[in-house]
């Protein structure tokens, strides 16, 4: 089952503008290719076509409601999705269903499909094959792995980024090695670090997100008062720390105060490697005041994860929860 959500990939080049437009009818523009027809036998529906940039919570509460769905009918998944917010949506599938029993696999294009350079059929097509073949438990990202049409990297969903604006080979992995490659022939490579599907355990939907959670951006210079608004309105929050998760000390102290009643994880703008508030006396006060390391976690996928665990768990769970790996999306090695 080929779920549409919209994006560059369900887009068309307005000739008249010059600018890329969702597409009316998503079957239409991409499954009239006898190519795909070979991969399998294959349904398509349009949940909604928007940009990715429109994406919000309740649109990955209805996306885990219809991957349960179709999953429950013994359908695997293939989700059409624009790249800019494809990493958000990919963790919030990994999170909001536990033990799916098909794949499920996001996929999407840097230019719209009506394009000779566009990289939608390549792209479509090993995700349709890697949904319709594979084991594969983790909910993963197919793209591009470079500029040529030689293979396709596949990229577990709460640890992968759109590095680049614009190259057809934009995702790459974080923290984490890639789940595997297809080449060229749709030949499937999966390396040993997969999760994969066990049926014999039940898949839960959970299918509740706290949207008061935010995802802050420290830098030298943020004016306080607006740092401060953030926390207080949110119900939850995490910082993008700078360097091994450090924000300015002035800042510790209030924080402090919610130490019993908000949840707030630290991250790293820095992406690779992990957070660390053990070596230097700004990060230990921090730890005092309550802040959770969250150890090699990338903004986003914390910011996702946070807002699951308060929408389906209770406080004290949803906070031991946090910084521990529920799908991936923390490790203690590392690989790059």
């Amino acid at each position: 089952m080929i779920i549409g959500t919209g994006g560059t990939i369900a887009s068309y080049v307005d000739y008249k503008t010059g600018a890329v437009k969702p597409l009316k009818n998503f079957q239409e523009a991409l499954f009239n290719s006898e190519e795909l027809e070979t991969l399998g036998n294959i349904e398509d529906e349009i949940l909604f076509n928007i940009f990715s940039e429109d994406m919000e919570p309740d649109h990955w509460i209805e996306m885990a409601r219809k991957a349960y769905e179709r999953m429950k009918e013994g359908k695997a998944l293939v989700f059409a999705h624009g790249t800019d917010t494809m990493s958000f949506s990919a963790s919030a599938l990994s999170f909001m269903i536990e033990n799916n029993h098909y794949p499920i696999i996001f996929t999407g294009s840097q230019r719209s499909s009506d394009r000779p350079s566009s990289d939608a059929y390549f792209n479509l097509k090993g995700a349709i094959k890697l949904a319709a073949t594979s084991d594969l438990g983790d909910v993963s990202v197919v793209m591009h792995s470079d500029m040529s049409d030689d293979f396709l990297s596949i990229h577990k969903g709460v640890r992968v980024r759109k590095m680049h604006t614009s190259r057809r080979d934009a995702f790459k992995s974080i923290n984490d090695i890639e789940l595997g490659r297809i080449d060229s022939m749709l030949n499937i490579k999966l390396n040993d670090n997969y999760r994969k599907i066990k049926r014999e355990n039940d898949m839960i939907l959970y299918d509740k997100f706290e949207k008061m959670v935010s995802l802050i951006y420290y830098y030298p210079g943020i004016d306080k008062e607006i740092f401060y608004k953030q926390i207080d309105k949110s119900k939850g929050s995490i910082i993008a720390g700078t360097g091994l998760g450090h924000i300015k000390n002035e800042f510790v102290h209030y924080l402090s105060q919610y130490r019993d009643e908000k949840i707030i994880g630290v991250t790293s703008q820095c992406l690779y490697g992990s957070v660390n508030l053990n070596v230097y006396s700004t990060g230990r006060n921090m730890l005092s005041a309550g802040l959770i390391p969250l150890k090699d976690m990338l903004p986003e996928t914390a910011y996702v994860k946070l807002g699951f665990l308060l929408g389906n768990f209770e406080f004290q769970r949803a906070k031991e929860l946090l910084n521990t790996d529920m799908r991936g999306e923390i490790s203690d090695r590392r690989t790059n």
